[in-house]
């Protein structure tokens, strides 16, 4: 296991098309609902009571407009100039080819046979036009490999993206990996070869 830095991962806040299971992938379309606006904002609080020296510790953000968004309403909550947020594709949501933009019950009825297989193997499936886990895996692991390991880093992101993340650190098997949950209420905080789920408290926003 080579020696990566300390990472606070949050996945962006509750979206318009996250409320209704519409899949999102790489389309920018979905903003925050007040839920998500909320989440990220607790996101924020929970991270000023974790890290004292942020001139210390980079944020760095998917391009995907839910997670900008995410990654400003953080920085307004801790206090922090949103130009220090850097954004880079690599960590962007996984692409779900022409799956994006349908609920599943529509894939189910447009796509039947991407939908069978893919329950036979959700790790290797490759969505037509989009990717697989394996493909994900591999950009999210050229960024970190990358970084500086004696750093402590801000890294807003996706679910899909967020259970790589965590496979990286834990050593999750395939299967293990997507299962993992993807909460939209808390800081994942990675290090060495551990994950630590901290909770948040959303309600205190709405």
């Amino acid at each position: 296991m080579p020696d990566r830095p300390t990472l606070y991962l949050i996945r962006h806040g509750e979206t318009t098309w996250n409320r209704v299971g519409r899949r999102q992938g790489s389309l920018p379309q979905s903003p925050l609902t007040l839920l998500g606006t909320a989440q990220a904002r607790a996101a924020g609080e929970r991270l000023k009571s974790e890290i004292a020296d942020w001139d210390a510790v980079p944020m760095v953000c998917s391009p995907l407009y839910r997670c900008r968004q995410t990654a400003a309403l953080i920085c307004d909550q801790i206090g922090l100039d949103v130009e220090r947020i850097t954004y880079d594709k690599r960590i962007r949501e996984r692409d779900w080819g022409r799956w994006e933009g349908h609920l599943d019950q529509e894939v189910r009825v447009l796509f039947p046979e991407d939908w069978a297989q893919r329950e036979a193997d959700k790790w290797g499936f490759a969505f037509p036009g989009g990717e697989n886990y394996p493909m994900l895996e591999e950009r999210i692991s050229a960024w970190l490999s990358e970084q500086d390991p004696e750093r402590t880093m801000v890294v807003v992101s996706h679910g899909e993206a967020g259970r790589i993340f965590r496979r990286l650190y834990l050593g999750t098997t395939p299967e293990e990996t997507a299962d993992l949950p993807v909460p939209q209420d808390a800081v994942f905080r990675l290090s060495g070869t551990a994950s630590e789920q901290l909770p948040t408290d959303p309600s205190a926003f709405l």
